[in-house]
């Protein structure tokens, strides 16, 4: 119960993590006044890291070193971050779209969707993760976060174009020269499929690890037999 509960919390810190760069983001494309940009939003960034920090060692007491917090923990942290996003996103604009252009074609999803098929994605992986405990707990770390980090610049942060952030949309001209933002989604899909290839690889590498252990206790029996 009590790594339900240390799930939740990182679930919250991260969205909220995700939340306060997303702003910082939005206040630097904007050019809103320099001290507000630097001062408020980086003095509400020092806090929050400090109240990571502090949760985080709290949260490790409590659960207990020699029950920390595995892959498919993340996932699942990822997967309530997600969750809150979505729900907070819906409400500040029901709206709201993902917009990917693929040569002279824009594409446009509803973000609640995409946001949808991310949590029910990280549900699989968590569990995937959850039954084999045996995978390589580094490999888990990485896919983990290399697919957060990239799924973030695509879904969570609402757009790289400062027009989005006027009007919401983008005219001809605009979409004309939104080559280097397609290039930037491009390479992070990138990532996200290079990611899942690295958990395939390792789940296949812990499944022929397995097929061997249990060949050598067949051996063993026989030869003691």
């Amino acid at each position: 119960m009590k790594k339900v509960w240390a799930i939740l919390i990182w679930g919250v810190l991260v969205f909220a993590i995700g939340t306060y760069l997303d702003k910082v983001r939005e206040l630097l494309m904007s050019g809103n006044d320099l001290v507000q940009t630097y001062v408020v939003r980086f003095g509400i960034g020092f806090v929050l890291v400090i109240v990571v920090v502090l949760v985080g060692k709290g949260l490790r007491k409590w659960v207990g070193r020699n029950n920390g917090l595995e892959p498919g923990d993340w996932f699942m942290i990822g997967a309530v971050a997600w969750v809150i996003e979505g729900g907070y996103g819906w409400l500040m604009d029901p709206r709201q779209t993902v917009d990917i252009r693929l040569y002279d074609t824009m594409f446009v999803i509803a973000r609640l969707q995409a946001i949808g098929a991310v949590v029910i994605l990280y549900a699989l992986i968590g569990v995937i993760y959850y039954q084999w405990p045996r995978m390589n707990k580094s490999l888990g770390f990485i896919h983990f976060f290399v697919t957060q980090a990239a799924l973030y610049v695509m879904l969570w942060m609402r757009y790289f174009n400062p027009a989005y952030e006027v009007r919401g949309y983008l005219e001809w001209h605009e979409f004309q020269k939104y080559q280097f933002v397609s290039g930037g989604y491009e390479v992070m899909a990138l990532l996200v499929v290079v990611a899942q290839v690295l958990f395939v690889l390792n789940l296949f590498l812990m499944l022929i690890s397995r097929v061997r252990r249990v060949r050598r206790r067949s051996a063993n029996g026989r030869f003691r037999g």
